[in-house]
């Protein structure tokens, strides 16, 4: 009779686990239709304080589990809702039926995860929640939730940006497909520190690898370059910046390469991407087993220590080693 039990729980506990594999992502769009509700309903009055409360009972107050989770990640509040709607009102009515349209791209989210997990047998299925954010973020990470500001994801050049700053009107401009975003963020929920990647552990160098290693993983998912500002000037000036990132790399100060939007020197934003994404397309190429060398490059621990001897065996930097060599 033991075994019997046994046998039933062992049956029961390897079904379940099957189950937790194979299930279908949740993928939620029930923020942007909340979102929509409250902006009609703001068209109907001017009194700020009432709008700020429609903001926060239509919308926030409703929030899936996912929204709240970017509401604290990017200090979301009703008044600052508020704010971007009246402040940017041919941006909204240009960007709505963007929003809309995302759940035509839920079958190809489930296909992007598929292979993923063909790709790297580790890999843990999130949930992806499509929220309106404030124009401060495309997209975020729990460890099990990719967090999309839906607003931004979903804009390209064909959305009016005419209100907004040179890096939204930029950024704007080079976005094609919110699925290469979402590929991107798949490689984030992956990862031990997931997207707290400036946590003060590791250095710039570190913090870059975080984000190029996404950026890489996104390409062997969709099977395709991906064209973004910093990929384009980045390749374009590549052992200029090399020479200029290396003077920084083990220090902490991210400003000049990561999260640097108008900020940015010479209005080129995000280079730290590109230097990342190169350091690991240089590490996969130089080995031989690339199933081992995906799943070294997603499970890197960031340590100062470790992303020095990730770099060393990427042999990225020896490519510009060599030519000053051959110069000399």
């Amino acid at each position: 009779m033991k075994k019997i039990i046994f046998l039933f729980i062992l049956i029961l506990t390897i079904n379940l686990s099957m189950f937790g594999q194979n299930r279908k992502p949740k993928i939620a769009t029930i923020d942007i239709d909340n979102f929509w509700v409250a902006y009609d309903s703001l068209q109907k009055t001017s009194d700020k304080t009432l709008q700020i409360k429609i903001v926060q009972e239509l919308y926030l107050d409703k929030a899936s589990i996912g929204l709240k989770d970017f509401m604290v990640a990017k200090e979301h509040s009703a008044k600052r809702h508020l704010e971007n709607i009246l402040e940017y009102p041919k941006f909204w009515i240009s960007v709505r039926p963007k929003t809309l349209e995302i759940t035509s791209h839920k079958e190809e989210i489930e296909k992007i995860m598929l292979r993923f997990k063909k790709l790297y047998p580790n890999f843990k299925q999130p949930d992806v929640y499509f929220t309106i954010g404030c124009l401060n973020s495309a997209g975020t990470t729990t460890k099990d939730k990719i967090l999309i500001g839906s607003e931004m994801a979903c804009s390209n050049k064909t959305t009016d940006a005419s209100e907004l700053g040179m890096w939204l009107k930029h950024m704007f401009q080079d976005q094609t497909n919110i699925i290469n975003l979402i590929a991107h963020e798949l490689g984030h929920t992956q990862q031990k520190n997931g997207d707290n990647e400036d946590d003060g552990n590791s250095n710039l160098l570190g913090y870059c690898i975080t984000e190029g290693s996404c950026d890489f993983i996104a390409e062997l998912l969709l099977k395709k370059t991906l064209i973004t500002p910093y990929m384009t000037y980045g390749k374009a000036n590549e052992k200029e910046l090399w020479k200029l990132f290396e003077k920084e790399m083990l220090g902490q100060k991210t400003k000049n390469w990561l999260y640097n939007g108008n900020e940015a020197p010479n209005g080129n934003a995000d280079l730290g991407y590109f230097i990342g994404y190169e350091i690991c397309k240089s590490y996969y190429k130089n080995s031989k087993n690339k199933k081992q060398a995906l799943k070294e490059i997603i499970e890197i621990e960031y340590t100062k220590e470790n992303v020095a001897k990730f770099l060393a065996k990427s042999k990225y930097s020896e490519k510009w080693n060599k030519t000053l060599e051959v110069k000399n």
